[in-house]
């Protein structure tokens, strides 16, 4: 029987966080500073109250940046594959994945900005799933997820993990556990079906 707590963390979104957790923690510190020893005219009731908040604002950004990385990876449950994001949450049912194969992490368009994000994920290997259908609009999706877990060219997402190898196995292990739980059900409807009497 297959467990259904690992957790697969998306690689894109831990390195999305790491790069903000440095930023948000000198935020705060200037800002902290500044509030405690505001000099002339920083030195007001209300621009230290100002300041105080933008001090807290900005730990509040470090401490979502520690927690986000854990809030984001790819779960095998018993009915679904859930994809876990700090702002969202996807159930896939398990009828909707038609395969999961290996593909390059190969971006064709990578901003300036995006650049110092993917680069070292480039050559790596990423699983990717081929949908029948996506569970919600792909409008939706494309507002909800990272870009580069939306691919191009098919319909489907694609994973970028630690262990790509092991996330597809957990798949088809789950895959087929439910394949065989739909199939005795099925079965149990028809023998009942078949043993109730006619009116």
């Amino acid at each position: 029987m297959a467990t259904s707590d690992r957790h697969h963390t998306l690689l894109i979104y831990s390195r999305l966080f790491s790069q903000r957790r440095v930023p948000a923690l000198l935020i705060t510190i200037m800002f902290l500073g500044l509030a405690l020893l505001a000099p002339g005219p920083l030195s007001d009731d209300l621009v230290r109250a100002a300041l105080a908040t933008g001090a807290a604002t900005g730990l509040l950004l470090f401490i979502y940046s520690l927690i986000g990385p854990r809030l984001s990876y790819v779960q095998c449950r018993p009915t679904h594959l859930r994809v876990s994001t700090p702002l969202f949450r996807l159930a896939i049912s398990y009828s909707r994945i038609y395969t999961a194969r290996p593909v390059p992490f190969e971006p064709a368009h990578v901003s300036w900005g995006q650049e110092s994000l993917v680069r070292p994920f480039i050559g790596m290997t990423m699983l990717a799933l081929d949908l029948t259908g996506y569970p919600v609009s792909l409008r939706w999706l494309r507002l909800l997820l990272h870009p580069l877990m939306l691919p191009d060219k098919f319909m489907g997402l694609q994973f970028l993990v630690a262990d790509w190898m092991a996330l597809s196995r957990d798949i088809e292990v789950h895959r087929s556990q439910w394949q065989g739980r739909d199939k005795d059900r099925t079965r149990g409807d028809a023998l009942t079906s078949l043993l109730t009497p006619r009116p």
